[in-house]
């Protein structure tokens, strides 16, 4: 029986895809009997994670195909597209649990929640803080986009549980409009959350450039390398979970092809092996010129 290592993205997002149906249910029934419509919002947030998770899934495995005719870069994009949808399903969620509390206070279809709906609040949130640290540290480590959105997503809906708890236990203590304002307030949690994951993967979409800390450690490692005198331009696209470098250096005027192919071989290997997460690189060789800037020293 081959190992699981709870540290892939893959294996993450299904331990999260489980976790989420699991606790959607939960939540569910716990707000239905238990009378509480900020429970009740909160098991929908559950449900939204389910397919945010589902989503993630679906676009790790395309994103790990290898280039065809078609996609001659790779699939990798297929993840930062996935990341896109789950902020959507995110803001979707919030506005929807939002006109959903409207409405009920509008109805003024109250009554008192049941101890079960303030068990449910309580064991939401330590479960799914408990999922955000989880998927985040993988995330990170795998340098994916989608998988560190979808972290987010476990994130705003331990802080939609925390709403619902305080919700539930004001109209157990008689203000019973404090469980549909929850629900605002989870509405309103989830609804901010969205709109840096929107950025942030709209960035990735739009072929945004990295950090600087991603250019400069491609410059440092690129001036290290013996016979680039100069950077012309650098460029790096990310797809997905991965950087593809393109680059152009100056180099002797005099060295021969052969010479300055192997001094772009050096460099396409250094780029590879010493940057984190670079799928592939594309050296440019030109002729040195004194009048050049960024000379190495």
């Amino acid at each position: 029986m081959p190992k699981i290592n709870l540290l892939d993205s893959k294996t993450c997002t299904l331990v999260g895809l489980v976790t989420n149906i699991a606790l959607a249910i939960f939540k569910l029934l716990a707000g239905i009997f238990g009378f509480s419509y900020a429970m009740i919002a909160d098991a929908i947030h559950s449900m939204s994670d389910c397919l945010a998770t589902g989503t993630v899934y679906v676009g790790l495995r395309i994103g790990e195909r290898p280039p065809d005719e078609s996609h001659p870069y790779g699939h990798a994009n297929a993840e930062s597209i996935a990341a896109f949808l789950v902020a959507l399903i995110i803001l979707a969620t919030g506005v929807f649990v939002g006109v959903s509390a409207v409405d009920l206070i509008a109805q003024r279809h109250l009554e008192t929640p049941a101890t079960i709906a303030l068990a449910a609040a309580a064991i939401s949130i330590v479960i799914k803080e408990g999922m955000f640290h989880y998927t985040l540290k993988v995330g990170k480590r795998n340098n994916s986009p989608a998988v560190i959105t979808n972290a987010w997503h476990h994130r705003s809906d331990a802080y939609s549980s925390v709403a619902a708890l305080a919700g539930i236990l004001g109209a157990r203590l008689a203000f019973q409009y404090s469980d549909p304002i929850a629900g605002l307030v989870v509405s309103a949690l989830i609804v901010k959350m969205s709109f840096p994951l929107l950025r942030s993967n709209i960035g990735i979409l739009m072929d945004e450039r990295p950090e600087p800390a991603v250019l400069d450690s491609v410059k440092a490692t690129v001036l290290k390398v013996g016979g680039v005198k100069a950077i012309d331009s650098i460029k790096v696209h990310r797809r997905g979970s991965t950087f593809t470098i393109d680059v152009e250096v100056a180099v002797d005027s005099n060295l021969t092809v052969e010479q300055g192919h192997r001094v772009a071989s050096e460099l396409k290997n250094n780029l590879q092996n010493k940057i984190e997460h670079v799928q592939d690189v594309m050296v440019h060789v030109n002729p040195y010129q004194p009048r050049q800037i960024s000379e190495k020293k």
